[in-house]
């Protein structure tokens, strides 16, 4: 396997997603006296976390089985969605040990970016976590109207990265979703890196060629 140029998912392999997101629906909980009145703290955040499937969340779509529960709870779909972005770029925190890793591939003979699926918050976040001068270029699929899986977002990627002329196995693909960016990277060709998170791979799924805990892992996986 020649690897010559990576692409990197954002939240959850970056940037710490899952914790961010547990502590927006904290603040959610203690917001709403009803939710607060119906379960304690630890089966509400059970139930947002539900409202997540596969690492993924549509807050429009949770507001709307949040509504339907606990038809009380104030705001409408659009003041929820507003909420849950701006909440989520508040608790949003780099993950451990990823500084280090992105210091190593800056200086490494790698080509590399971000492809996440997302709108304009994601530069936010990519902001709010230093690390605007770091990566290379962002690029949030709702810009381009091309969510992961889709394959255009990841040719988009590929163009970005100026080696357009390369074999798409050349390309490693990293990321933390195996429905999302696993699946589709797979179906061009590319090589791929799951980030496993103690979980264990979906079964009904291509395998990645390579699952990691972490980032850091794939300085070793590089320089062979």
């Amino acid at each position: 396997m020649n690897i010559r140029a990576c692409l990197f998912d954002l939240d959850d392999t970056l940037i710490d997603r899952e914790s961010a997101y547990t502590n927006v629906y904290k603040d959610y909980y203690y917001q709403e006296e009803v939710i607060r009145n119906s379960l304690d703290l630890n089966e509400a955040i059970d139930y947002f976390w539900s409202l997540s499937p596969n690492n993924t969340a549509v807050p429009i779509d949770s507001f709307k089985q949040i509504k339907a529960r606990w038809p009380e709870v104030k705001g409408n779909e659009r003041d929820h969605y507003k909420f849950y972005f701006e909440s989520t770029i508040k608790h949003m925190k780099i993950l451990p040990g990823v500084m280090e890793f992105i210091d190593w591939i800056n200086d490494s003979e790698y080509n590399w970016g971000v492809v996440t699926n997302g709108n304009s918050y994601q530069y936010k976040k990519v902001e709010i976590t230093g690390l605007t001068d770091k990566i290379p270029f962002v690029l949030p699929s709702k810009i381009y109207a091309k969510d992961k899986p889709d394959p255009e977002i990841y040719l988009i990627g590929k163009k970005k990265l100026g080696l357009e002329n390369i074999k798409n196995e050349e390309i490693l693909f990293v990321g933390d979703n195996a429905y999302t960016d696993i699946l589709g990277a797979n179906r061009l060709g590319m090589s791929t890196a799951w980030i496993k998170m103690g979980r264990s791979y979906p079964k009904e799924l291509p395998i990645p060629d390579f699952q990691i805990e972490h980032v850091n892992a794939l300085i070793n996986i590089l320089k062979k």
